[in-house]
């Protein structure tokens, strides 16, 4: 079942990036991409036997900070922040300026 689902996430993914490059208006190209890392951190999730820590960290940190934006009512930029510290300086901002895989 894992398999058929990767399939399908794949195909979703590669939608979801193809329209993200392509959108033009700011606030679709991050839903777009919003969209895109969920999709990762499903592939995240099934990929290996026992999902990779470091891997789901790195996706859920940029999920919460893309969707800061979303929910105005929390800063969900800092909660990742504190909770899910990047491995790597600019995490999310580099996933929204490039959407990637």
């Amino acid at each position: 079942m894992q398999n058929a689902i990767l399939q399908l996430v794949h195909q979703a993914h590669a939608l979801s990036e193809a329209a993200a490059v392509e959108a033009t208006d700011p606030l679709e190209r991050k839903k777009l991409i919003l969209a895109d890392l969920s999709l990762h951190l499903v592939q995240a999730a099934l990929r290996h036997p026992q999902p990779q820590p470091a891997e789901l960290r790195r996706y859920l940190f940029s999920v919460l900070t893309v969707c800061d934006g979303f929910v105005p009512d929390l800063d969900l930029k800092a909660m990742a922040e504190v909770v899910l510290p990047p491995s790597q300086p600019n995490t999310a901002a580099a996933a929204e300026n490039n959407v990637a895989d």
